[in-house]
């Protein structure tokens, strides 16, 4: 199945640098690794954070059996937690560094998530977006017991509060979803809070949905900005185009072009070769009742 992607992270408007990372990968012929992390932390942490998580989901992806995709992210997962856990211990001013991390994994029309934190994976079908992960936040843990309302949950001091990180804490325990067997026309888009805080899932749709990945992708960090900007942002969009699009080759396509043009020259010019026989035919017949004798000019003559 063929596949169009585009990923893309920006600083916003208001932090002094950016501590979001993102990663794609080719894995194999129809193989592909997608990785979106969210670092939190100290001075520079957030940043080394979610960069090691990135590291250790590709080169581990890269370098295994990946019969077990579930299986093998979890362990991976498990190893980005110990290791960044490790080098906050090992440096006071990391202490406590963390990251979000949400992996997406292709094989073929096959997709495998494992998931931590409250970035956020989203399937987009014809006419529905469904929000495949959860929040591993605090305020959406409540929202799930019914101990707070949603407009509560907006404002809520401590929405940003994570329960679940990588790094954090001595374990981990990933959300795994699926395997979803993904159709021709549908998306996947995952991205970082710095995006879900300022786009309503109907309005993310229209944009994935509509626009090539790399617009979406750009136009998503576009409206984030013009909204607020107070968070790192980053998005990947994954679209699994229809095939009658593109199922041609360029050759195939230059072929039907030029054989399309060719046809239309032939019609012209037919079009063109008999408007002048009739134009000839035309005149010809005015001559010829001119010169008759019977023609009014010769009468008048007469």
């Amino acid at each position: 199945m063929i596949i169009k992607f585009s990923g893309k992270t920006d600083r916003g408007r208001v932090r002094k640098k950016n501590e979001d990372c993102f990663a794609i990968e080719r894995l194999g012929e129809d193989e592909y690794i997608f990785v979106v992390a969210d670092g939190m932390g100290g001075h520079l942490a957030g940043e080394v954070a979610s960069k090691m998580g990135c590291e250790v989901i590709v080169k581990g992806m890269k370098g295994k059996d990946r019969k077990n995709p579930f299986a093998l992210l979890s362990k991976l997962f498990d190893e980005a937690n110990k290791k960044i856990f490790t080098a906050g211990m090992q440096d006071p001013s990391k202490t406590g560094m963390g990251t979000t991390l949400t992996t997406l994994y292709l094989k073929g029309n096959q997709a495998y998530i494992v998931h931590v934190g409250d970035s956020r994976a989203y399937w987009i079908e014809e006419n529905r977006i469904t929000r495949l992960t959860l929040d591993h936040s605090l305020v959406e843990k409540m929202l799930r017991e019914g101990t707070l309302s949603l407009e509560e949950a907006k404002n809520h001091p401590k929405r940003n509060i994570l329960y679940q990180s990588v790094g954090v804490y001595g374990n981990v325990e990933p959300q795994l979803v699926g395997p979803l067997t993904i159709k021709e026309g549908e998306t996947l888009v995952l991205s970082t809070d710095g995006l879900t805080t300022y786009i309503e899932e109907d309005e993310l749709k229209q944009i994935a949905k509509n626009l090539s990945p790399n617009m979406a992708a750009k136009r998503l960090i576009e409206i984030s900005n013009e909204r607020g900007g107070d968070d790192n942002i980053t998005v990947v969009v994954i679209k699994f185009p229809e095939e009658s699009f593109f199922g041609e080759t360029i050759r195939e396509k230059e072929g039907k072009f030029l054989r399309t043009v060719d046809l239309a020259s032939l019609i012209f010019t037919l079009i063109l070769i008999l408007t002048f026989l009739l134009g000839s035919y035309g005149i010809r017949k005015k001559a010829e009742k001119l010169l008759s004798p019977t023609s009014t000019y010769e009468k008048a003559e007469k």
